[in-house]
C-alpha cells in the first residue's frame, strides 16, 4: 500500500502541473522578492555548530542555530513570503518508512517566477534544478546545517558561463532565505570551486507530440516501477504568470526511498539531488527532448561510492527517460547510462527496465511529501 501525508492524487492520475506561485499571487520584480524574502523572521536560537561543514562543489552551506524542523519550516516561511513551496521531503520519514535509519535530513523546494525566470530563459536545461532546493541537516556529530546549490552551479550545468547575469537575482534570493532560516548572516562554505559534471543532464530527443505529452510519458512509466511522484513543476506557466515568455518546459520530481535512501545514508548531501528530477522541454527548433540528472554525476559531486542501488538507480532512470523519449533514437553513441553501456532507441533501453526496476516496484514504499502553498 501507498501511504501519502500531501494533498496530491493517487500514483494513477497525473499531478496538475505547479508553478512557482499561482497566476498573479506574484507580480512584483525580482529586487521586490527578494527584499519582501529578507523581512522573514529567522527562527529562534538555540545553538551554532562548532563542526566543519561538509565540501561539496557548488553546494552553499550555513550553519543553523536551530534543529533540523525548525531551520525547514524557517525556510517555508521565508519562500512562503513572496514565492511557493512546492514540495517537502522529510528524507528521515522516508527512510523509516522502509525499514531505514537516517539522521534528520528535510528538503524544501520552491522559490518565485522572477528569481528563476531570467536563467531558464537562457537555458531550458537550468530547469531540471529549478524551483530551488534548500536541505536542512543534521550531522554525526549533532550540528545542524542548511544547505543550498549556488546559482554558479545551476548555470554551469546548464551549459551557461558561472557569473552569467542572469544568476543574479537567485544569488541573492538563495542567500536571503538561507541567512534568514538558518540565523547565520554568512555562510560557512561557499560551495566553491563550482565543477561541471560529465553528463549531468543525459537528455535526447523525444517523438512526443508535445510536452504534455512527454511527460505523460514520464509518469506512466514511474508510477508502473513503484515511484511516488513528487512534483510537477510547469516553468512555462510561472513564466507567464509574471508576464514572461518561455517554451514549454516541465520538470518532474519521482522517487523511491527505498532506492535513495543507502545513497543519503552514504552522503548526506545527497539528500539535496533526491528525489530524481526528469525534465522535457521544446527546444528552440520546436524539438521536444526529455531528460533526467545522471545520478553518477551526483554520487561523484557528493563523493559516493560502491552503493548497492547505485548501479540500479542509474539504470531505471535512463528507463525511464527513453520510454519519454519513444521511438527517437539517440545522438550516435548513444546516451552513456554509467552503467556499462551506451543506451540508443528506446528498444536499446528495454532491458534496463526489468532488473532496474524491480528493486524500486518491490520497495512497496512511498515518499512522504508535504505541499504547502504561500
Amino acid at each position: 500500500m501507498l501511504r501519502r501525508t500531501r494533498p496530491s492524487p493517487t500514483p494513477t492520475t497525473r499531478p496538475s502541473p505547479v508553478g512557482w506561485s499561482r497566476a498573479g499571487a506574484v507580480a512584483a520584480a525580482a529586487g521586490a522578492a527578494v527584499l519582501a524574502l529578507a523581512t522573514a523572521a529567522p527562527a529562534a536560537a538555540t545553538g551554532t555548530p562548532t563542526g566543519e561543514p561538509p565540501e561539496v562543489p557548488g553546494l552553499v552551506v550555513y550553519a543553523s542555530d536551530t534543529d533540523v524542523d525548525a531551520t525547514a519550516q524557517a525556510v517555508q516561511d521565508a519562500l512562503s513570503a513572496n514565492g511557493m513551496v512546492t514540495a517537502v521531503l522529510d528524507h528521515q520519514e522516508n527512510a523509516a518508512s522502509v525499514g531505514m535509519e537516517l539522521r534528520p535530513t528535510t528538503l524544501v523546494v520552491g522559490g518565485a517566477p522572477p528569481v528563476g525566470t531570467p536563467l531558464l530563459q537562457a537555458s531550458q536545461r537550468a530547469g531540471v534544478d529549478l524551483p530551488q532546493k534548500f536541505l536542512a541537516w543534521e550531522d554525526e556529530a549533532g550540528d545542524v546545517w542548511l544547505g543550498y546549490n549556488s546559482a554558479e552551479h545551476v548555470a554551469v550545468q546548464a551549459g551557461l558561463p558561472a557569473d552569467d547575469p542572469t544568476t543574479e537575482a537567485l544569488a541573492t534570493a538563495s542567500a536571503t532565505i538561507a541567512a534568514a532560516a538558518s540565523g547565520s548572516e554568512e555562510p560557512a562554505t561557499e560551495g566553491a570551486p563550482v565543477e561541471e559534471l560529465d553528463g549531468y543532464l543525459a537528455d535526447r530527443p523525444s517523438d512526443a507530440a508535445d510536452v504534455d505529452a512527454a511527460i505523460a510519458r514520464y509518469q506512466e512509466a514511474t508510477t508502473s516501477a513503484g515511484l511516488s511522484q513528487v512534483a510537477l513543476v510547469d516553468h512555462a506557466a510561472a513564466a507567464a504568470s509574471i508576464g514572461e515568455v518561455l517554451r514549454p518546459t516541465q520538470v518532474l520530481l519521482a522517487g523511491n526511498p527505498a532506492a535513495g535512501t543507502p545513497l543519503i545514508q552514504a552522503a548526506q548531501t545527497m539528500g539535496i539531488d533526491l528525489p530524481t528530477r526528469y525534465l522535457a522541454w521544446e527546444d528552440e527548433s520546436g524539438q521536444v527532448r526529455v531528460g533526467n540528472v545522471d545520478v553518477g554525476a551526483l554520487a561523484r559531486r557528493h563523493g559516493v561510492e560502491d552503493v548497492s542501488t547505485l548501479a540500479m538507480v542509474r539504470q531505471a532512470t535512463a528507463g525511464f527517460t527513453a520510454a519519454a523519449a519513444g521511438g527517437m533514437v539517440a545522438p550516435e553513441g548513444g546516451v552513456d547510462t554509467g552503467a556499462g553501456g551506451a543506451v540508443g532507441g528506446v528498444d536499446d533501453a528495454s532491458w534496463l527496465l526489468p532488473a532496474g526496476l524491480a528493486l524500486l516496484a518491490a520497495g512497496g514504499a512511498v515518499l512522504v511529501a508535504r505541499r504547502r502553498v504561500g
